[in-house]
């Protein structure tokens, strides 16, 4: 059996062949004393990025270090990095951009992080001081929203400072229990790692860095990437914001349907009707979102769960009337309009704590409906 190396560095090119020179030598200067390979999963650049990549490491004479794939028929970013670690030979997998805005002298930092602290994830954040100060505004806006995004639809990235990082690394044994589970849609495979892995909160590491300038050529990304971001984010997520969505607007249904029944036909005062539809609404909210929504965790409906659910209603409601309130009284907002981002936040929260206080969603680790088909490597 072929002996592991300490380091495989997985990197995903289209068009990069301006960079592939300068990002060996920053590799090599900086894993000189370690044993290392880097993997090259380039998709057919037309700039002859995988025969730049040979020429170079034959001038820096780390042939032997450097293996190049070329994908004739596929692209995109998440399956090239699966085609390269499924090729990799080492104990830790690395993955990183070619553009050089992923400083290659932090991989060591990586590497120990898991080598000798035990981490099983090491992610590089931006999060840090000046991380992204070479970043223009707009991408920076775009990111931070991105991940915060990540964060509000998927619970076991609460404690990732900057889940859209592209620079991380694994054990090789994270990789191997997980990849038949993986099925990534968009341009960001740590999110699919993290979720659908049975690494622990605890298990997941970070080091600072900071995101550098691009060395050379464009950006990749585009609208029709974020539209895959967003529809990645639904899948991991299991839809079920959109599902919490639906049930919502059939409670407003039973609330209505139940006003009018109460009010019209059993004559009752309104400050009763409304308590009642109220409470009917909330009862029919719980069960959908029991059997539908949340179904992945404990399946069975309990009283402390009701409860917890009127609670979490409670505070959602409250949030949207003091918004109102504020927005209406304080700052003269129409108060449609005011209503309206009352009920946003009002939602948030009641998804947020149905999730994390009612259902406990981070608590059932790995969801047993995600796909078990693996993506062709």
């Amino acid at each position: 059996m072929e002996e592991l190396k300490e380091i495989s560095i997985i990197i995903p090119t289209f068009n990069e062949a301006e960079n592939i020179g300068a990002l060996f030598e920053r590799i090599a200067a900086s894993l000189a004393n370690y044993d290392y390979e880097v993997i090259i999963v380039d998709d057919n650049s037309p700039d002859n990025t995988s025969k730049v990549a040979v020429q170079e490491a034959k001038r820096l004479d780390i042939e032997k270090n450097v293996r190049v794939i070329v994908r004739n028929n596929e692209r995109g970013l998440s399956t090239a990095v699966l085609r390269g670690m499924n090729e990799a030979k080492g104990k830790v997998l690395v993955v990183m951009d070619a553009d050089l805005q992923h400083p290659p002298e932090k991989i060591p930092d990586l590497y120990r992080k898991i080598a000798i602290e035990n981490y099983k994830i090491v992610i590089a954040t931006r999060m840090g001081k000046n991380g992204y100060k070479n970043m223009p505004t707009y991408r920076r806006l775009i990111s931070k929203i991105a991940g915060g995004l990540a964060k509000l639809l998927l619970p076991k990235l609460k404690n990732v400072s900057d889940p859209m990082s592209g620079f991380f690394a694994l054990k090789r044994e994270v990789y191997l229990e997980t990849k038949d589970k993986l099925n990534p849609k968009g341009y960001k495979i740590l999110l699919e790692i993290i979720v659908k892995s049975h690494v622990k909160q605890n298990d997941i590491g970070e080091i600072e860095y900071v995101f550098e300038k691009r060395y050379a050529g464009k950006s990749k990304l585009g609208l029709k990437e974020y539209i895959n971001y967003i529809l990645h984010l639904l899948s991991l997520n299991e839809y079920r914001i959109l599902k919490f969505m639906l049930v919502g607007l059939s409670g407003t249904a039973v609330n209505e349907a139940a006003l009018w029944i109460f009010h019209n036909i059993f004559h009752l005062p309104l400050y009763i009707s409304g308590a009642f539809s109220i409470e009917l609404s909330i009862i029919n909210n719980f069960i959908l979102n029991s059997i539908y929504t949340f179904k992945s965790s404990e399946k069975s409906i309990t009283f402390k769960k009701f409860f917890r659910y009127h609670i979490s209603s409670a505070i959602g409601i409250s949030i949207n009337y003091v918004i109102l309130l504020f927005l209406s009284t304080i700052l003269k907002v129409e108060p449609l309009i005011s209503n309206l981002v009352g009920i946003i936040f009002g939602f948030v929260a009641n998804y947020l704590l149905s999730e994390h206080y009612v259902w406990k969603i981070e608590d059932s680790g790995l969801n047993s409906q995600f796909s078990k088909r693996r993506v062709p490597v």
